[in-house]
């Protein structure tokens, strides 16, 4: 459902009455109008585009951009200091902000705003800015927020599954625990981000997949000032400390699962699930792994960097146990999903995922991601 936002209020416009079917009526500083007439698809859908039906009533043409933010950047108010004469912060910048420059606008036009993929909100906020070169041209009636952006409406989203695809090989990575290797430039990466709602979070960690015949590795780099493990022992409650995770659903249904962790310290823990949470913790499957660290484990007066997995998993143990069928072959899907686990010195512990689990459970694969076996 599209959503017109009544953020803000004030004199009525210096223009003729607005048409009653417009989404928006939005009047700027300089005496431009904008009525937004429509926005569409409804839902959007990650990956494509917004159209903004727009009626452009300006003594000249104008300069114009129109923005699809992520609602908790787009609406955020944001000020510096207290009361409503405080002076208002730069937005965050947000690699899932689209923005689209509209030259010379006048009359009517649609103008195409990509929603960019992955996108996990439920919804879109879509401004409609009025530029003069660098500067903004406030918005002084109309739906708008307090830095001056005409706010067109909220979209709702489309919940599509974070993608990850596995890139095909013909020569294995060494497993060493580095990614150094030039075949792992094959395989896009992608940034995990927070695991409950997918905004992103301030540590970086990025996953990337390769495929061959027999087997399927998954290699992660994980930012960390203050990598951290203590755990020795196979099967270890890594989870407790820091660790990287990769469960196979095969289906995004609570049956037949694997959950496979690596520690800094390149310890294992692997288990495998009949139904939800209902397993063989004890299992140990013929998958490997290593893990490289640039800085120290166990120290934590120091300063570290980061530190990388990978790992080695057979198609034939991923077919056993999850709904995937094999032989592998170039396009066939499964439900996936990555988690990292990172325990800072100071302040509170931080999940990130491949993709938002909406739920704290990390077992939940309703939204895990869908890995594509790539050419």
């Amino acid at each position: 459902m599209v959503v017109a936002l009544a953020v803000g209020c004030g004199r009525a416009g210096a223009r003729g009455a607005p048409d009653p079917g417009a989404l928006a009526v939005i009047d700027y500083a300089d005496g431009t109008r904008v009525t937004v007439m429509s926005l569409s698809p409804d839902p959007a859908t990650p990956g494509e585009a917004i159209l903004a039906a727009l009626e452009v009533e300006a003594d000249a043409p104008v300069d114009l951009e129109v923005v699809s933010w992520p609602p908790r950047i787009g609406g955020r108010e944001l000020v510096l200091g207290s009361g409503v004469d405080a002076a208002i912060a730069a937005r965050p910048e947000d690699p899932r902000i689209s923005r689209v420059a509209v030259e010379d606008a006048t009359g009517a036009l649609e103008v195409e705003v990509p929603l960019l993929r992955p996108w996990s909100p439920r919804t879109a906020m879509v401004t409609v800015a009025r530029r003069d070169g660098a500067a903004i041209v406030p918005a002084v009636d109309g739906p708008r927020t307090r830095d001056g952006l005409g706010s067109a409406g909220l979209v709702d989203v489309a919940q599509v599954p974070v993608g990850l695809v596995a890139a095909r090989v013909d020569v294995a990575p060494e497993l060493d625990g580095v990614l150094d290797e030039a075949v792992w430039s094959r395989g896009t990466a992608v940034r995990l981000s927070d695991s409950l709602e997918g905004e992103p979070v301030g540590i970086e960690t990025t996953v990337r997949a390769l495929w061959d015949d027999e087997v399927l590795y998954i290699g992660a780099v994980l930012e960390d000032d203050d990598v951290w493990s203590q755990f020795e022992a196979q099967d270890d409650p890594l989870w407790k400390e820091e660790a990287f995770e990769f469960f196979f659903f095969g289906e995004a249904t609570r049956r037949r699962y694997l959950e496979l962790q690596v520690s800094p310290r390149g310890v294992t823990f692997d288990a495998r699930f009949d139904t939800y949470r209902k397993g063989d913790e004890a299992w140990d499957g013929p998958w490997r792994a290593a893990a490289a660290v640039d800085g120290t484990v166990r120290r934590r007066d120091d300063r570290d960097r980061q530190w990388s997995v990978e790992m080695a998993v057979p198609f034939a143990m991923i077919c056993e146990h999850t709904a995937m069928t094999c032989p592998p072959v170039a396009g066939a899907t499964t439900r996936v999903n990555a988690f990292r686990l990172d325990r800072p010195r100071r302040g509170p512990p931080q999940a990130s995922s491949l993709a938002p689990t909406r739920v704290p459970d990390f077992h939940a694969p309703e939204l895990a991601a869908v890995m594509e076996l790539g050419p």
